[in-house]
């Protein structure tokens, strides 16, 4: 069975925010969109909220379910949820290496974990 992951897609303008993964995790270096796992009992909503205060220190507003995929990965499958965040609060490092706020074009200089790069190229015809 797949692993549920949450992820949050947060706009400013024509931007959107990706962090970098720390060096000693599974893809550590790769960007991502920010999020984690869904934990056991809990719904997709609530861990977005959860992971989004947890790792950029903000308290999000979800709008809407963008997308989800499928990922093999070497360790298991996974199952991501991509959701619209909303946030008065500017995001913080609390725990990746790095956070960017990067458009459709500048997202291609940045090497992506496969699973989000998946999920971005989906999600790129709808917004």
């Amino acid at each position: 069975m797949a692993l549920k992951v949450v992820a949050g897609f947060l706009k400013k303008g024509d931007r959107f925010l990706l962090v970098k993964r720390p060096v000693n995790k599974k893809r550590g270096g790769l960007w991502e969109f920010p999020g984690g796992k869904v934990e056991n009992g809990e719904t997709l909503e609530s861990a977005i909220k959860r992971e989004l205060e947890e790792e950029l220190g903000i308290k999000p507003k979800v709008k809407k379910l963008l997308g989800k995929t499928n990922y093999k990965y070497p360790e298991g499958e996974i199952e991501l949820f991509l959701f619209e965040i909303e946030s008065e609060e500017e995001p913080f490092l609390k725990e990746a290496l790095e956070l960017r706020w990067v458009n459709f074009e500048e997202v291609k200089e940045l090497e992506l974990c496969p699973a989000d790069k998946k999920l971005l190229e989906n999600i790129k015809r709808d917004l």
